[in-house]
């Protein structure tokens, strides 16, 4: 299904004040395309083709820009604020031109998720509202947002607070799904009024369990901010030529090398199923990805660094055997570790996704057709929807 689209377009863009000043937030240069195009080109390259224009500030430089949308192959309704109504009241502002079911994104983020994942979580959840979670270790900005095993958000903390002991978490990822019913108490209750979707909407949605987190992951820019916005220039344009590139999601100790017991150094075996699983998967063209729990270096048993090293000899091993790994990522935290600094829960330790979630970042990935392969039951099946596990009891 093709759903409408709703994007923020209506923000004054005041931190971007010094870099930008003639035009919206959204219509700020990037190349040589507004940043807004990007975003359009992006979602309509996923198969969006309604979109639904939430104006306010410099309005008429977004409407005579696209138009009807025709000249992107994609059809633009505008609803303009006469003054500043915050995100759900901007929302609300639009209340008769929004679908039984739409998207909401904010139009100065760009996120870059696969949306056939997050449309086949719709289809199978068929929740009556939902949010895009990214993973994320820097809460200077951003508030944590807890989810349960069923994927139901219990709690929005505060910007910059931690749950106890964890070292990362989820964030907001400003892409919404909204059935039109759930939100008809709060339209009815509030229309006209400024409204902030965040501080006033969600925390009650998620009191009444009503709202879902999907972590998702791929590339993240906030052109909000100027730093953000000088990044965006040299990568944005790359991301949208970007073909997605599946993957080979590989445990190591215990599926590439023989586990030895918290295996460190050199004195390694290797196994020659996973060695030909990863030649098959370089012969398809699938990047190969190492990601591994490392608790000995919580347990105090090896360093950081000699974790490392031990990863950089199989990786140099592989390449003789003309395997090239693409990246490596590894955990050193463990709840149970003796060294204070390791002593954490963390996203990053199988099977939660947050190395899944890093990789999908640092690369453009086809998680729908890419795959987790290790020996444990408990750590290698992967707790994030849309990616396959494939547990190899004994891979010799």
């Amino acid at each position: 299904m093709s759903y409408q689209v709703a994007i923020l377009v209506g923000g004054l863009g005041t931190r971007l004040r010094g870099v930008v000043n003639e035009v919206p937030k959204p219509m700020a240069q990037i190349g040589n395309k507004p940043f807004l195009e990007y975003l359009v080109l992006l979602l309509r390259e996923n198969g969006f083709k309604k979109f639904l224009f939430l104006t306010g500030y410099k309005s008429e430089k977004i409407e005579n820009y696209f138009l009807n949308g025709e000249k992107f192959e994609i059809n633009i309704e505008y609803v303009r604020e006469k003054q500043p109504l915050g995100t759900a009241g901007a929302l609300f502002n639009a209340w008769h031109s929004l679908e039984d079911e739409f998207i909401l994104i904010n139009g100065d983020t760009f996120f870059d998720i696969q949306f056939s994942i997050f449309n086949e979580f719709i289809k199978v959840r068929n929740p009556e509202s939902l949010v895009v979670l990214r993973y994320s270790n820097d809460f200077s900005r951003y508030g944590v947002v807890e989810i349960d095993n069923e994927y139901r958000i219990v709690k929005f903390n505060e910007k910059g607070s931690l749950p106890y002991d964890w070292v990362d978490g989820y964030i907001n990822g400003g892409i919404y799904y909204f059935k039109k019913k759930a939100l008809f108490e709060f339209y009815e209750r509030n229309k006209g009024e400024s409204l902030s979707l965040e501080k006033n909407i969600l925390p009650v949605l998620v009191s009444n369990k009503q709202i879902l987190g999907l972590p998702m992951g791929g590339k993240f820019i906030d052109i909000g901010i100027p730093r953000d916005y000088e990044v965006a220039q040299s990568i944005i344009p790359k991301i949208v030529k970007n073909v997605r590139k599946s993957a080979l999601f590989i445990d190591r100790d215990g599926t590439i090398i023989e586990d030895k017991g918290y295996v460190c150094g050199k004195n390694l075996t290797f196994k020659e199923k996973s060695i030909e699983l990863m030649k098959k998967a370089k012969e398809k063209g699938m990047l190969v990805i190492i990601v591994t729990n490392q608790a000995g270096i919580a347990k105090g048993l090896f360093t950081e660094e000699d974790s490392i090293s031990t990863t950089e000899f199989i990786i140099a091993y592989l390449k003789r055997l003309n395997i090239f790994v693409d990246a490596y990522y590894y955990c050193p935290y463990h709840p149970e570790g003796n060294i204070e600094k390791y002593k954490k829960h963390s996203l990053l330790r199988k099977p939660e996704p947050g190395m899944i979630l890093k990789a999908c970042e640092d690369f453009r990935i086809d998680l729908k057709n890419s795959v987790m392969v290790g020996d444990n039951e408990n750590t290698d099946r992967i707790n994030l929807f849309g990616l396959s596990s494939k547990i190899i009891k004994d891979p010799q």
